[in-house]
Order: structure tokens, then C-alpha cells, then sequence
């Protein structure tokens, strides 16, 4: 999660003292630098502006920008290192775990990251933090395939924002990995109802549809019954998908035979 770097201005105007103009000139060109892209130059306003201002607010808000901008160009232990020292600075800006947490991801140490999110989540004071941070738990466990955990994580998430169609989808999958696929079901209706065209959650229904109808034991079913399915399928075929043009041949163009007496 980003910190909104052009909030933070007045925090700099109002509490620096020292060289003022320097420090706010220094302050508008890292903010500037990182929006630009500029990462490299960002890194030193911030750190020549840390060298003339002991301020902690100032500080801190130095070394989560900083922080920000090494995560930008991949140095994710320095970028580490900073949001460290925010927290050292204000333990109690959730934001900056989640800061850490993400530049832990990024480095590919995801149990570090887990620790910073689920902190977040334990500690449940700000419904924008546990937002963020379910939403990162979700991913990394799907990633790991702790599907019960993501449906957990989602679970939790809805409490908090129930519109967000990538969740639904995303436990959507969780649940199609654990074969739940009446709730997976129910999930990518849900993603799909929040955005119509969501041409994933469509294509994943109507596999899903299949999967249910095969899991059952109805290895040939009927073009009757596959007819919802299909009409996902084609959907998504219409929106773009190619990968479900196998799908589509097998139970959707292919012509029921006829029984014999």
C-alpha cells in the first residue's frame, strides 16, 4: 500500500524549523522525483533531507518514501531497512507494516511478509490496514496453496469490503483447487455480478459448471445440461478467451448422439 506522498507536504511545512526553505524544497523535488518515476533521484532528496532535519515526523515520512522509492527499483533490503526505522519512529502506522511486508514479498521472503500482514490483522484497528493486508494474505497463501487459509482470508475481507470482485474470484479459484465447485460457483456469479465482463470469472463458471456435472459421475452429459456451462464458456470465448476453445468443442459443439433402442 502507498503512502499518499502529497498529504504529507503540510507535515513538513508545519513542523520543520531548521533550513525550512531547503527542507521543502528538498521535500517537493522527492515527491516529485518519485511521482515522475525518478526513484534514483527521489532516494537522494530524502536522504540529503534527513541530514538537515531531525524532526521524527519528518523522518519517518522520509524513510517510508525512501523506503518506497528502493522497492520501486528492486533494492527491497534497503527498502526493508527504511520502513524498519519508520516503525522504530511510530509503531502504531499500520502502513508501514504493510509497506515492509510488500517489499518482504517482493524479495521472495513470504513468511516475513505474512508476519507484517497478519500483525496488521491481529492488531484490527484500522479497516483499511486489514483490508490491504487480507488482501495480500490471500494472494501469498494462494500462492503457497493453503486454499483453506485464502478462503479464510477472503471471508474475513468481505466483512470488511463486500464489493470487490477480484476476492470473490479469487476464492472462487480457492474453492474450484479444493473441488468445492457449488461455491465456486456461487463466488464467480458474485465477481461477475460486482463487474459484468469479468471474462475470468466467466470462463472459470462455466469450467466449474463442467467440473460439477463431471464430478458427479456424468462423464457424457447432455448439450441440455451443459447449456449454462457453455454459455459461459462462449461468453468468454466472445471477450477474448482462447483457452476455452477445448471445452467448447468437447461439450458444446459436439452433437448428442442418439440412443438406440
Amino acid at each position: 500500500m502507498k503512502q499518499t506522498l502529497i498529504l504529507l507536504i503540510g507535515i513538513l511545512v508545519s513542523t520543520t524549523t531548521f533550513s525550512q526553505n531547503k527542507a521543502t524544497e528538498l521535500y517537493t523535488s522527492g515527491n516529485s522525483n518519485f511521482k515522475s518515476g525518478k526513484f534514483q533521484e527521489a532516494i537522494r532528496n530524502y536522504t540529503e533531507l534527513m541530514e538537515i532535519v531531525d524532526e521524527k515526523t519528518v523522518r519517518k515520512t522520509c524513510f517510508i518514501n525512501r523506503g518506497l522509492s528502493y522497492d520501486r527499483i528492486k533494492k527491497y533490503d534497503l527498502a526493508i531497512s527504511d520502513f524498519t526505522e519508520a516503525i522504530k519512529l511510530d509503531s502504531t502506522d499500520m502502513a508501514s507494516f504493510i509497506d515492509r511486508g510488500l517489499s518482504q514479498m517482493h524479495a521472495g521472503d513470504l513468511e516475513k511478509a505474512k508476519e507484517d500482514f497478519n500483525y496488521v490483522v491481529v492488531k484490527n484497528n484500522n479497516n483499511g490496514m486489514m483490508e490491504a493486508s487480507l488482501y495480500w494474505l490471500a494472494r501469498i497463501n494462494y500462492s503457497e496453496g493453503k486454499f483453506e487459509e485464502v478462503i479464510k482470508n477472503c471471508d474475513r475481507y468481505f466483512i470488511i469490503n463486500a464489493k470487490d470482485p477480484e476476492l470473490y474470484f479469487i476464492r472462487g479459484t480457492a474453492n474450484d483447487m479444493l473441488r468445492n465447485f457449488e461455491q465456486s460457483i456461487i463466488d464467480y456469479s458474485k465477481a461477475i455480478e460486482l463487474k459484468p465482463n469479468y471474462v475470468e470469472s466467466i470462463a472459470n463458471r462455466g469450467t466449474a459448471k463442467i467440473n460439477l456435472l463431471t464430478g458427479n459421475g456424468n462423464l457424457q452429459p447432455s448439450k441440455k445440461e451443459t447449456k449454462s456451462a457453455c454459455k459461459d464458456l462462449k461468453k468468454a470465448k466472445e471477450l477474448g478467451d482462447n483457452a476455452v476453445d477445448d471445452l467448447i468443442y468437447v461439450y458444446c459443439d459436439r452433437k448428442d448422439k442418439k440412443k438406440r433402442n
